[in-house]
């Protein structure tokens, strides 16, 4: 998924979120925050969490390209790498397609 302040808006207005475009919200947004911090990504260091009904985390050590999201669902751990222009599910990403 590709950064978008549209689809952050268009979700905002929609008010109730499946699990699914809670995630997408919650990683967007983290993105979105890089960019209003005028931030370079590549030299940044995150080590952010967020408690509460969908707890995540992310994660990325200076001077790597890219960072990981985990995602707690119903007991299950979702994984994602993310970037400052995106994200993708992990799984996604080392299957073969």
């Amino acid at each position: 998924m590709m950064f978008s302040e549209f689809e952050l808006e268009r979700m905002d207005k929609d008010g109730v979120l499946s699990i699914e475009d809670e995630i997408k919200y919650n990683i967007l947004n983290f993105i979105r925050v890089i960019h209003l911090n005028k931030q370079n990504f590549i030299q940044e260091a995150y080590a952010s969490e967020y408690f509460g009904k969908l707890p995540m985390t992310f994660r990325k050590n200076a001077g790597q390209v890219a960072g990981l999201v985990t995602a707690m669902v119903e007991g299950a751990l979702r994984t994602y790498v993310f970037t400052d222009r995106g994200y993708e599910e992990l799984d996604d990403l080392l299957s073969l397609k």
